[in-house]
């Protein structure tokens, strides 16, 4: 399969992507994957990473896009939620270009808090053929609340996601962006394009209840489907992933 790596500017940074192609923009679906907040946790062995998950979609016959969002892997700058949004939007707007794929030709498909930012920006920019949302919080405050920011700004340096001495320069604006940005509050914004929202109900990090939230807010068409014991990390659960494939075949590649 071919692959195509390129970077995109965001904010003055660099972020770095990744597309592997199961044809040329236009003939194949494309499906945009949006990775999760770093924890610092040690790596699972023989994890084989969104390229593993890519491959997999280019077998399903999509073309897939995987990235690091500013602040991990090899792209620059630090995490904070509107970082992670304007990277999504100028990549979808990369991805859209002349020669490109048209909105309606692409999914996103958001793990934890990329499963999140993926509900925003597609409430924010609609027209995308269909949406998945993987573990994701349906308020980052009801995670993280105001007391506990300081400890995560300095947890955020420790494991490197938050790279300069001096960000954030103001804590409480730092917050702020969590409390303005609120996937339950926009999610029904996302209809009419299909969403289907997946989440074990073991979760030890994101609580299955965020789900259950996110899918009353959501707009028609919806589906949610609950992971018998599956706890946070679900993109290494074959069940879930498999299930998510299904989805994808019957409401987006069918018809992109």
């Amino acid at each position: 399969m071919e692959a195509r790596e390129f970077e995109v500017e965001s904010g003055g940074t660099r972020i770095w992507c990744r597309v592997l192609l199961a044809g040329p923009p236009g003939r194949t679906p494309l499906i945009i994957l949006c990775h999760g907040i770093p924890t610092g946790s040690p790596p699972v062995e023989d994890d084989p990473g969104y390229e593993g998950l890519a491959k997999e979609l280019v077998r399903q016959g999509a073309s897939a896009c995987y990235f690091n969002f500013r602040g991990t892997g090899p792209s620059g700058g630090n995490f904070s939620v509107a970082n992670w949004l304007e990277d999504l939007g100028h990549l979808a707007e990369s991805l859209e270009a002349p020669g490109g794929w048209e909105r309606k030709e692409t999914c996103l498909v958001g793990f934890s808090g990329g499963g999140a930012v993926a509900i925003l920006h597609a409430a924010r920019n609609p027209g995308y053929g269909a949406v998945v949302s993987v573990s994701a919080p349906s308020d980052f405050t009801r995670l993280l609340p105001r007391e506990m920011i300081a400890g995560f700004v300095e947890h955020a340096r420790r494991i490197g996601i938050i790279r300069d001495p001096d960000y954030p320069p103001d804590l409480e604006a730092y917050y702020r962006e969590l409390e303005e940005n609120v996937p339950a509050d926009e999610v029904a914004m996302i209809s009419p394009t299909p969403l289907l929202i997946v989440h074990g109900d073991e979760d030890e990090t994101v609580s299955v209840e965020e789900a259950f939230r996110l899918f009353r807010f959501a707009g028609d068409p919806k589906e949610l489907f609950i992971v018998e014991g599956g706890a946070h990390r679900l993109r290494l659960h074959r069940g879930a992933m498999e299930r998510v494939f299904l989805w994808l075949k019957r409401n987006f590649l069918a018809g992109a």
